[in-house]
């Protein structure tokens, strides 16, 4: 099974071969969404860490893990051989995935501060040395504006199938209660299936080799990602998206618990987020082919806006129906998050292959991609339990001040709000478009065609 398509020209990727890229994404979705929804609280509620211990765990964790990004980055850029620059990688760090998914979900008794950190670490590190290939990976199957946008697709509704799944699997276990058994289902499913699934990627999809020898230094790479102004501000606009993201996303078991009052539907209104953004992906994908991805990515935040200024009015638990349609209206806007800016990532590679003449750097792009959204993850985290801290926010349930209360609504929706008003200004007028890609894309290929010459 190899690909014959020169550089620089379209090709169709088969259904099969599409499916068994995702495949991996969808075990290993359980170290990402649902790893913060239900782990920090897991630990806060169950295990007795105090939250803003748990925050300042996470923002650590996180700086810490960056290095480790890059690393990956730079070295699945420079891997050499017959098996492929990325597959290597995919392959060799499942095992390690597997063992820390099960080791975060299940904590023996007497766990610790020290616990959480070490194994939330090692979660990150073994996502990481997955997804960075993987991601990458995508990006090279195809040098086509439109049919990035498919690969993405097809990458990110996995990730949302396997969200849902874990999602559903914990609210049917746990029934609203106790979360420890349904975590440690959940870990046992992560570490079985996800060396599972990346064999069975590792063993379908082509690798596409590589064109040049890479000869920049990580240094001189880093100083050339800065410089490429379109990346510059996709990755600022997508961290900030991501921090008005993580907010409700770290936030929405108490919110649902605490604000709205009604805890027993917890999973069904997750499940419904989850399922709005599942059917809207393929949507998003289609209209930024036709529309263009930051033009559509604007226009899908522009809906959030409106969606989660509804949530301000969540009062109570006569109130579920309007936070239901909060719900739906935010999960629809999650279908373009997951896609479309993705998708844009593969396009400011192409010009940074373009401007420097290196060879195609997609590992080190997708690191600092993977740093941003760690990043994001990580304020999201290590803000809203700070704070919630600091106001004196009950995080074992139970009586809540006025200010606590104020604090988690300012949180899940007003701030948020903000976030991605920023956002949508940042991405006005971004400047590679369907056309600008293909004339980037023409002129790799020219540049190709003269150096074999």
């Amino acid at each position: 099974m190899k690909d014959s398509a020169p550089p620089g020209t379209a090709r169709t990727l088969s259904p099969l071969r599409l499916f068994a890229y995702a495949l991996p994404a969808v075990p290993i979705a359980a170290l990402g969404q649902p790893f913060y929804m239900f782990a920090p609280t897991f630990y806060a509620k169950e295990v007795g860490i105090g939250a803003g211990l748990i925050g300042l765990i996470l923002l650590i964790v996180r700086v810490l893990d960056a290095a480790s990004d890059l690393v990956a980055g730079r070295l699945s850029d420079q891997t050499r051989g017959r098996f492929g620059r990325r597959k290597p990688w995919v392959l060799l760090a499942s095992p390690l995935a597997a063992w820390s998914a099960f080791m975060i979900m299940t904590p023996p008794d007497g766990a610790g501060a020290a616990y959480f950190a070490f194994w939330t670490l090692m979660v990150s590190i073994s996502w990481a040395a997955i997804t960075l290939p993987l991601n990458a990976w995508g990006a090279e199957l195809s040098p086509d504006y439109r049919e990035r946008i498919v690969v993405t697709a097809w990458r990110e509704i996995a990730t949302v199938l396997g969200v849902i799944g874990a999602v559903g699997l914990v609210a049917i276990v746990s029934n609203g209660g106790a979360l420890r058994e349904a975590l440690a289902i959940l870990g046992l499913f992560a570490a079985v299936t996800t060396p599972l699934a990346c064999g069975i990627c590792v063993l379908l999809v082509p690798d596409p080799p590589l064109a040049t020898e890479p000869v920049a230094s990580l240094g001189e790479g880093l100083k050339d990602c800065a410089a490429n102004e379109p990346f510059r501000r996709l990755v600022v606009a997508y961290i900030i998206n991501g921090i008005a993201n993580g907010l409700p996303a770290t936030l929405f078991l108490y919110f649902v618990s605490e604000r709205l009052g009604r805890p027993d539907l917890q999973g069904a209104l997750l499940g419904t987020y989850f399922l709005a953004g599942l059917v809207s992906a393929p949507f998003w994908a289609w209209l930024g082919g036709k529309f263009g991805k930051d033009r559509v990515w604007c226009w899908a935040m522009v809906w959030a806006c409106l969606v989660f200024a509804l949530a301000l009015g969540v009062t109570g638990p006569e109130a579920w129906v309007l936070f239901l349609i909060v719900c739906i209206g935010s999960g629809l806007a999650l279908g373009a998050d997951i896609v479309l800016p993705a998708a844009m990532q593969a396009d400011v590679v192409d010009l940074d292959e373009l401007k420097t003449g290196q060879a195609p750097r997609t590992g080190l792009y997708f690191a600092l991609w993977s740093v941003a959204t760690k990043l994001a993850l990580a304020v999201a985290a290590g803000a809203a339990f700070g704070i919630l801290g600091l106001v004196g926010f009950n995080t074992q349930g139970g009586e809540q001040t006025d200010l606590a209360l104020n604090s988690l609504v300012a949180l899940y929706c007003a701030i948020p709000i903000g976030l991605k008003i920023i956002a949508i200004t940042l991405m006005r007028g971004f400047p590679i478009d369907a056309a600008e890609q293909a004339r980037i894309r023409a002129e790799i290929a020219n540049n190709r065609r003269n150096e074999s010459v």
